[in-house]
Formats: C-alpha cells, sequence, structure tokens
C-alpha cells in the first residue's frame, strides 16, 4: 500500500485482511515506513496514515489496532519492521541470544510461535535522511539482507548489525524485541536465503504409553484427569506422560483417587479396592462480598476451606471483613450434596460526628472510612491495559474527599488568577490547565488560608477506592459497553467524555454522584493523584503510596476528550510534573 493509498481506513483494511486470511503455517512481514507521533499523556504511539489531520489523534492509527491484528494473525510468525518516529511503544520484554548459534538454534526459534517488531526508534524522532533514496534504518537494513550468505538469518542477527549503524549516523537508537500483548511464545521470524535452504517442521514432542486398571469389582468407571477412558477391568488406554489423577468409582462404593506419574515409554498397572460406601460427606462453598471477607463454621474445630468436606448435618457459618458488619448463617449440609451459599456484608456506616464537612472555600468533603477492595481490572474488562493487574488493597486509615474537582472560582480565590482555557465556562467548571507542580502551591496556600496542614492530593489507592465506592465493575454504576467515543448509557448517567461532552468542560456536579457522594469521578477533568507512576505490586499491600522517587506522576478518571475506555475506575494515566493540559484538573484529599 503506497501513496494516497495508505489512509487510515486503507491501513486498517489491510490489517484485517492479513487478519482473516493467514493460515497456521504462514510467516507474516509487516512493514512500515512513514510518520508517526507520540500521546505523551500516555506514552503510546500513533502512525500517522495520509489522510490524517495534524495535531487530530483521532485521523491517526493507533498502535493498539496493529497489535489487534498481530493477536488476531494465525500464523506461526509475524515480524512488523516500523521504519517511523515514535515506533518503540509496542515492545516487550528483549530476549538474549546465545553466544552459539546452530541450525538447532533456528530450528527451534521457528517451531515457536512469535510476534516481533524491528524499529528504527524508540520514541524520539527518526532521520528521514539516508542513502539511494532510503532512510539510514531502512538503506542498512537492505544492505545487510543483501550481503548475507548464510542459510537463515534471525531478526535478532541482522539488529545488532545495523542498529550501531544507525545508531552513528543518525540521533535514533532502533529497538528490537516481541511485541507486546500479541501471543508470542519464544520463537522468531527466520530469512531463509533464496539459496535453497529449508527450514524442518516441528516434530511430535510427546510419546504415548498405556495404563491399565482392574478392580475387586466390574463396572466401576475409570476417570483419568476428571475424563472418562472406560470401565473395569481396564486394558491399556493410551495416556501421555507425565503426572495424572485418576479416579474409579461406582455408586454403593467409596470412590478411589489416586496421583500416579507415567514415565515416557512405560506401562503401569493398577488394582484398586473398593470398599462399600459410607454416608457421603458434602462439599461446602461461601462465595462473599468483599471477596477477601474471612469465614469460619463456630460449631467445628478445623478452619473453613472452599470446598471443604463435611458430615451430614448444621454448621453456623460466620463471615466477617475490616469495616463492614459481621453476618452469621445457619446452614442444612445433606449427604453427598454439595451447597453454595453467597452472604453479602454491609459496610459499617462512619462514627464521626462530621461524616461531611464544608471549609471556608465552599469545597464540599465527604468521609471515606477504612476498608479493604481489589484494585486494578480483571483481564476480561473492555478497554483495560496491561498496567491494571489485580491486587488487593487494606487502607487502615480513613480520608476526607473532596466531593468536586476544584473548581476554577475556588482556585482563582487561592491563588488569585485563574490559568484555565475553558474560562468561558464558569467559576463552577474545574480548574484546568494547572500541573502537578502548580497543584502543590495551591494546595500550601490553602493550607495556610486554613490553618492546617491537612490538605493534599489523594494516593492512587484512596483515589481509586473513593471512586469504586464499592463496586468491581468498569464504573461506578455498572459496566462498560463502548470504549470509544459512542454512547455508553453508564458513564453517560455519570460522567463527561467525548462522546457526550461537546469539546469542552462542564460544570461540576451536573452528573449523577457514586455510592459515596462524590462527583465527576469518571470523566470532564483528569485528577492528579499524589504517586509517582510505578508497575503495581505482585501481592496484597496495606496503606501503598507508590513508588519513592520516579519521572512521571499519576492521574486517573478520564475527561471531557477521552474515549470511555479511559474513563474506567481502574484506567491509569501518566505525565511529567510540570505537564499542564486543557483536560487535567485535581480533586483534594484531607486527612481527618
Amino acid at each position: 500500500m503506497l501513496g494516497r493509498k495508505a489512509t487510515k481506513r486503507g491501513i486498517y483494511h489491510a490489517l484485517r485482511r492479513l487478519a482473516e486470511s493467514t493460515k497456521p503455517g504462514d510467516s507474516v512481514l509487516i512493514y512500515y515506513a512513514g510518520h508517526g507521533d507520540l500521546d505523551r499523556t500516555y506514552n503510546a504511539g500513533w502512525w500517522i496514515p495520509v489522510d490524517a489531520r495534524g495535531g487530530d489523534p483521532v485521523t491517526y492509527l493507533d498502535n493498539v489496532q496493529v497489535q489487534n491484528a498481530m493477536r488476531a494473525m494465525k500464523a506461526r510468525h509475524v515480524l512488523l519492521i516500523s521504519d517511523s518516529c515514535y515506533s518503540g511503544t509496542l515492545f516487550g520484554r528483549a530476549r538474549e541470544m546465545p553466544k552459539v548459534i546452530t541450525d538447532k538454534y533456528y530450528l527451534n526459534l521457528y517451531n515457536e510461535k512469535s510476534r516481533w517488531g524491528m524499529t528504527s526508534g524508540n520514541k524520539t524522532p527518526v532521520s528521514d535522511e539516508g542513502t539511494r533514496g532510503h532512510s539510514v534504518f531502512a538503506y542498512q537494513l537492505l544492505k545487510e539482507l543483501a550481503k548475507n550468505e548464510k542459510p537463515y538469518l534471525s531478526t535478532q542477527e541482522i539488529y545488532t548489525r545495523i542498529a550501531p549503524i544507525v545508531g552513528n549516523n543518525s540521533e535514533q537508537t532502533p529497538l528490537c524485541r516481541p511485541i507486546r500483548n500479541t501471543g508470542d511464545q519464544g520463537g522468531e521470524f527466520v530469512f531463509v536465503a533464496s539459496s535453497g535452504a529449508t527450514v524442518v517442521e516441528p516434530s511430535p514432542k510427546v510419546s504415548h504409553t498405556t495404563l491399565s486398571v482392574s478392580a475387586n469389582v466390574t463396572d466401576a468407571r475409570v476417570l483419568v484427569d476428571g475424563r472418562r477412558v472406560g470401565e473395569t477391568p481396564l486394558s491399556d488406554v493410551e495416556v501421555s506422560p507425565g503426572d495424572h489423577r485418576i479416579r474409579v468409582e461406582k455408586q454403593g462404593y467409596e470412590p478411589y483417587r489416586k496421583q500416579i506419574r507415567i514415565d515416557r515409554g512405560r506401562s503401569m498397572s493398577l488394582y484398586v479396592d473398593l470398599s462399600e460406601a459410607r454416608p457421603r460427606k458434602g462439599r461446602l462453598y461461601v462465595e462473599t462480598e468483599p471477596e477477601d471477607a474471612k469465614v469460619k463454621i463456630l460449631n467445628i474445630g478445623p478452619a473453613f476451606s472452599q470446598g471443604m468436606e463435611l458430615d451430614p448435618g448444621r454448621y453456623n457459618v460466620e463471615v466477617s471483613a475490616l469495616g463492614y458488619k459481621t453476618k452469621k448463617r445457619w446452614i442444612e449440609l445433606s449427604a453427598g450434596e454439595d451447597e453454595s451459599i453467597s452472604i453479602r456484608l454491609e459496610a459499617v456506616v462512619a462514627e464521626r460526628s462530621e461524616p461531611k464537612f464544608t471549609n471556608n472555600l465552599g469545597m464540599e468533603f465527604v468521609y471515606i472510612q477504612p476498608g479493604r477492595f481489589t484494585m486494578g481490572s480483571p483481564s476480561n474488562e473492555s478497554g483495560r491495559d496491561n498496567d491494571e493487574r489485580q491486587h488487593r488493597v487494606t487502607l487502615t486509615k480513613g480520608f476526607y474527599m473532596q466531593t468536586t474537582e476544584v473548581t476554577q472560582g475556588q482556585w482563582e480565590r487561592v491563588m488569585g488568577s485563574n490559568p484555565s482555557y475553558f474560562k468561558n465556562c464558569g467559576d463552577d467548571c474545574p480548574v484546568e490547565q494547572v500541573s502537578w507542580n502548580d497543584v502543590q502551591t495551591f494546595i500550601r496556600k490553602l493550607n495556610q488560608m486554613e490553618g492546617t496542614d491537612k490538605y493534599r492530593l489523594p494516593t492512587e489507592a484512596e483515589w481509586e477506592y473513593a471512586a469504586r465506592a464499592g463496586s468491581t465493575t468498569a464504573f461506578a454504576n455498572g459496566g462498560i459497553t463502548e470504549t470509544g467515543c459512542g454512547h455508553d448509557s453508564n458513564l453517560d448517567a455519570m460522567g463527561w467524555y467525548c462522546g457526550n461532552s461537546g469539546k469542552k468542560t462542564h460544570s461540576v456536579a451536573q452528573k449523577s454522584p457514586n455510592a459515596r457522594g462524590l462527583y465527576d469521578m469518571h470523566g470532564n477533568v483528569w485528577e492528579w493523584c499524589q504517586d509517582w507512576s510505578g508497575d503495581y505490586p505482585s501481592g496484597s499491600v496495606t496503606d501503598p503510596s507508590g513508588p519513592s522517587s520516579g519521572s512521571y506522576r499519576v492521574f486517573r478518571g478520564g475527561s471531557w476528550d477521552y474515549h470511555a475506555r479511559y474513563c474506567r475506575s481502574a484506567f491509569r494515566g501518566r505525565n511529567t510534573p510540570g505537564s499542564r493540559s486543557s483536560a487535567l484538573g485535581f480533586r483534594l484529599a484531607r486527612t481527618p
């Protein structure tokens, strides 16, 4: 696709055709030579098609579209070569090359699925000037392929040869790594010389062996790893080498269970002695909300575990959690039957004389009680990013949260001027065009005016806890049905975004609040948080405050000019502390 044909629509449909037409044995090479841009708000890259409008990201092609196409292709290997600005935002983690390269190395690369990229730059503009009408990068790539005399050549080998030369002759830094979120499984695109070299197809890796089972009763069912394979006596059933779960069962008898290991090329025979069945136990499952609530069975000694086996009878189940009212329930468990119950706890109302207060500037705050919640988004939530890994967070201290974003009028009363782009929106519209550093100055002056040191920005964990208001869905009032600028009924009810804002901010508190009485947590303007930006921890944490240092500060909540997916409770934005935008403001927290 060349010249005027390389429109956004044209590139999109070309990628989609590749996704639909490729076959499992194919190797696909995608080469993009053109211009790119960097969305500095989200640290994400764009391709700029021929029909793009300068400065209007809606007309660009998001790198996510390229990743989607590569992930959907059935081909074994896909290599993206991108000779453009800001192409480096696609990458995952690099893999090292072996010190000694043999034909077996190429075979292993070919046999495993791969999704790789080689780019001419890493979030920095690349040079269009080169030799013989090519860019610096393209000239060195073509030169290396032309002079190669080896029968095979891996993507990384090419990269290691051309990267130093490109770097020495331009201000750009090429990269070569797997592409994130596309299904790479450890392989690599291998170039095969036109001299006739061939790559050997993968051979079967698993040989089978046999299992025989006999028992003291006939016609007992035999299951291997939960799959029924026959009845006793069972002779020479093929199974793969490795660990297996064996179960033999017959009505009126206690089931037999055994974990076995069968080595490659070996056979195994089992004799099973089934005993007469006693009254069968039942299993108990307890689903709780919040999901990390503690479950006890008060009238027995053993600790509760999901699916634990219990004799028939009555059991007193207790469910408790920090910040919630404890509940108890008697349940009846029948012989041989499983019982599943669901217990939802009620949050404890904060025992404070002032659950709300308004300061001298008319800023209203609501008290947010301590508690636990799941931070981040589930893997099946539409529009999620891979930096939203779910983890449990405990907040041991309550705090106050401003019910609205700081308004232009409130900012001007403290600072004496109004920096907002949308000044004509009025004093009740959120202030914007304020950096994280500007906000710190505002907080210092406000604390001085109020005679306190308690005003601050919320931590990222406090912000999401307050925004969710006990919900586990994309928005505080339900799930997400639209990730772009089309209308999403849940988001329409709670926030201003590109689907309903008319390309401007709006007065605060015009949409419905969440269950904690907080307005505009989804949309209107992004809201600065206190934290430096960083990866989430892998396990449960208590009172997290983010990394101790960094280059970017976190902001949350989406805004009037962004897609619905960015307004989700779990979405994370970041920018340098000195950055300003007409879509970026804040709300305050206050220590009790």
